[in-house]
C-alpha cells in the first residue's frame, strides 16, 4: 500500500507539480498594471494553495511513510508565505513561514532543504526588523549565519533552493549557480544582521558585519555600485569615530574607486523636446548618481576634520614631537600591516592613500596636506549641495571648511599668515549669511552670526599681538583692530537680538538650556571686545568700558537670579564676576581724569 501511495506521489509530482510550478514562476515574473499592481501575485497564490491541498492527500496516518509530501508542503509554505509578505499580508505570510521553519528545521543540514531554512530564517528576520523588534529579527538573522557555518563545515556542497525540489530534474540549478544563491542568500542575511546590530546601537558587531557583507558582495561581483560605495563610506565614518584613520581612509578610498568622484550634476545636452520625453525616473536615477558621489565626498572632508581635530588636540596637550613619534593613531588596530584582514582586495586605491595621512600630524606640512584634501573634497560636495535647493548641506560644509582654516592657522607659526586663514573663514561665512533669510534659516543665521563674531574676535586678538610689536601702534593698525572689534561686536549684538522677545524688547527672563551657554558667551565676548576697543580720547574709552560693564553685569546677574542655571558657564562666570568688580575702578579712575 505504501509503496503503491509514494508511486502516486512521484506521479504526482512529475504530472502535476512540475508542471503547475512552472506556470506559478511564470506568473510571478510577471509585471502588472499599476491599478492592479499584484494580480499575477493572486493567481501563483490559488495555484500554490491548490498544490499545497493535494500534496496532504499524500499524508499518511502516520506521517512516517511518506516524508517527502510534508518536506513538499513546507516547501510550498515558504512560497505561499513569501508571496503574502509581497502583497503585504504580513500575518499570513509570517504564518506560513513559521510553519515551514518548524517542519524542515530537523533537516536544517540536509542540501535539499538548507538553502530553503536560511531563507525562511532570513524573511523571518527581515519581517520582524520592519517591525522594529529587533531582538526576535536577531535571532532568525544569527540563525541564517550559524547555519552557514555549520552547513559549510559538516557539508559542504551546494544545496538546493527552494525552487529545484518542484521543478524537473532537467530544470534544476547546477552546481555552480546553486552556489551562487547559496552564498548570495546568507550576504543577503548578513546585510539586514548589520542593519539589526546597528539599530540595537551594537556598533562593533554591526561594523563587522557591515564589512563581511561588502567583503562578499565585491569578492562576488554582485552589488550595486552606489549602494555598496555609500555603504563602505558610512563604514568609515564607524572606523573614524573609533579613531581608527588606516581602515577609515581605506574604506572611503575604496567608496570613491567603485563610484567615482564628479559631483557636479552635467548639463544633459537633451533639447527641450528630449528633456520633456525623458521621464521622471530616468532623471531622479541620474541626480542620484551624483548625490552619492557628493555623500561620499562630504565624509572625506569630515574625515579631513576629525583627523586635523584630533591632531590639534595632540599636538595642543601633548607636544608635537609626542605625537610625530607616536606617528599612528592611537587605536592600536590601526597600526597593523597594510594587508590588514579588514582591507578589501581588488580594488587600486594609491592615488586615494597617497593623498592623506592616516595617522595623527604634528607639523604644518603633513597639516596643510590634510587641510588641502578636505578642502578638495568639501568642494566636491558643494558642487551637488548646492546653496538653492539643499541650504543646510551647503552651509554646513562652508562651516565645515571655517574649520579646516582654523585648525590650519594653530599649525601655522606666523601670525599674519594666521590672520589671513581666519579672514578667508569670515568672508567664507559672511558669503552665506548674506544670502539667507532668518525667517526660514534662524537657527543656521544664528550659527553663522555666532561663528563670524567668534573669528573676528580671534582676528582682534592676532592683530593685537602683531601691533605688540610696534613702539607705538600705526594708525592704520588701530583703525584695523577697531574696525575687527566693530565686526565683531556687530555679529555678536546681532546673534543675541535674534533671541530677544519681541513684544518686551528684552531677552527671555530664564534662556532655555541648549541656547544659555552661547548667549552668556557672546556678552562675555562683548565684554572683552569693548575693553580692548582703542579709544581716542578719555571719554570714548570710559564709554566703552561702560558697555563691557553692563555684559557683565547681565552676566553676573543672570547667574545670581538662577543658581540653579545648568553649569555649562563656571570658568567664564568667575572670570565675569572679577572684570566686573575691578571694572568700575577702572572707569571711576578715567572720570578723576576728565575732571
Amino acid at each position: 500500500m505504501a509503496e503503491s501511495r509514494y508511486h502516486s506521489l512521484q506521479s504526482w509530482r512529475q504530472f502535476a507539480c512540475f508542471e503547475t510550478f512552472k506556470e506559478i514562476l511564470d506568473l510571478n515574473e510577471k509585471v502588472d498594471a499599476p491599478e492592479e499592481p499584484f494580480k499575477s501575485k493572486y493567481e501563483a497564490l490559488e495555484l500554490l494553495y491548490r498544490l499545497r491541498k493535494e500534496v496532504e492527500d499524500f499524508y499518511d496516518d502516520n506521517q512516517e511513510a511518506y516524508p517527502d509530501a510534508k518536506q513538499i508542503a513546507a516547501v510550498l509554505d515558504y512560497h505561499i508565505g513569501v508571496i503574502h509578505l509581497i502583497t503585504e499580508d504580513r500575518s499570513t505570510g509570517q504564518r506560513h513561514i513559521k510553519a515551514c521553519l518548524e517542519a524542515l528545521r530537523p533537516y536544517r543540514l540536509e542540501p535539499d532543504f538548507c538553502l530553503v531554512v536560511m531563507k525562511a530564517n532570513s524573511e523571518m528576520g527581515i519581517l520582524w526588523c520592519g517591525r522594529s523588534d529587533f531582538a526576535k529579527s536577531q535571532q532568525y538573522l544569527e540563525e541564517c549565519d550559524k547555519l552557514y557555518s555549520d552547513y559549510t563545515a559538516d557539508v559542504g556542497n551546494s544545496p538546493y533552493d527552494e525552487k529545484d525540489l518542484l521543478l524537473p530534474p532537467e530544470l534544476r540549478a547546477d552546481d555552480v549557480s546553486r552556489h551562487k544563491k547559496f552564498e548570495s542568500s546568507y550576504t543577503h542575511a548578513l546585510y539586514y544582521l548589520a542593519q539589526v546590530y546597528t539599530k540595537q546601537e551594537n556598533d562593533n558587531l554591526a561594523a563587522e558585519y557591515c564589512h563581511k557583507t561588502l567583503s562578499r558582495q565585491l569578492e562576488s561581483k554582485d552589488f550595486d555600485s552606489l549602494d555598496w560605495a555609500i555603504n563602505c563610506a558610512t563604514l568609515s565614518d564607524y572606523y573614524t569615530s573609533k579613531r581608527n584613520w588606516n581602515l577609515a581612509r581605506h574604506c572611503l578610498a575604496c567608496a570613491s574607486a567603485v563610484i567615482g568622484e564628479d559631483c557636479r550634476v552635467p548639463d544633459s545636452g537633451m533639447t527641450e523636446e528630449e528633456l520633456r520625453e525623458e521621464s521622471q525616473a530616468e532623471l531622479d536615477e541620474r541626480e542620484k548618481v551624483y548625490k552619492k558621489r557628493a555623500e561620499v565626498a562630504r565624509l572625506w572632508a569630515k574625515y579631513a576634520l576629525e583627523l586635523f581635530t584630533e591632531s590639534r588636540n595632540a599636538v595642543e596637550n601633548h607636544g608635537a614631537e609626542s605625537v610625530r613619534e607616536l606617528h599612528i593613531s592611537d587605536n592600536p588596530e590601526a597600526s597593523r600591516d597594510r594587508k590588514n584582514i579588514l582591507y578589501f582586495d581588488g580594488l587600486e586605491t594609491t592615488s586615494y592613500d597617497e593623498s592623506i595621512p592616516d595617522h595623527l600630524i604634528a607639523d604644518f606640512d603633513e597639516a596643510r596636506k590634510v587641510f588641502l584634501t578636505g578642502l578638495r573634497w568639501s568642494e566636491k560636495a558643494k558642487d551637488f549641495f548646492i546653496l538653492d535647493g539643499h541650504t543646510s548641506d551647503h552651509v554646513e560644509l562652508v562651516q565645515l571648511q571655517s574649520r579646516l582654516y582654523f585648525i590650519l592657522a594653530f599649525f601655522e607659526k606666523d601670525l599674519e599668515r594666521q590672520c589671513k586663514m581666519h579672514k578667508r573663514r569670515v568672508d567664507l561665512l559672511t558669503s552665506i549669511e548674506k544670502e539667507l533669510n532668518p525667517q526660514f534659516f534662524l537657527t543656521v543665521c544664528q550659527q553663522l552670526c555666532f561663528e563670524i563674531g567668534e573669528t573676528t574676535n580671534e582676528m582682534v586678538t592676532l592683530k593685537i599681538a602683531i601691533g605688540n610689536r610696534e613702539d607705538v601702534p600705526s594708525v592704520h593698525t588701530v583703525k584695523k583692530i577697531n574696525s575687527l572689534i566693530q565686526n565683531s561686536v556687530e555679529h555678536f549684538n546681532k546673534f543675541i537680538g535674534s533671541f530677544v522677545d519681541r513684544r518686551t524688547g528684552k531677552l527671555p527672563e530664564t534662556i532655555h538650556d541648549d541656547y544659555l551657554r552661547p548667549i552668556l558667551l557672546a556678552k562675555f565676548y562683548l565684554a572683552r571686545l569693548w575693553k580692548k576697543y582703542i579709544a581716542k580720547d578719555t571719554k570714548s574709552q570710559m564709554e566703552f568700558l561702560s558697555k563691557s560693564l553692563q555684559c557683565l553685569e547681565y552676566i553676573v546677574q543672570y547667574a545670581d537670579a538662577h543658581s540653579d542655571m545648568p553649569k555649562v558657564f563656571e570658568d567664564e562666570l568667575v572670570v565675569s564676576r572679577e572684570m566686573a568688580h575691578f571694572l568700575p575702578y577702572e572707569i571711576s579712575k578715567l572720570a578723576e581724569q576728565l575732571h
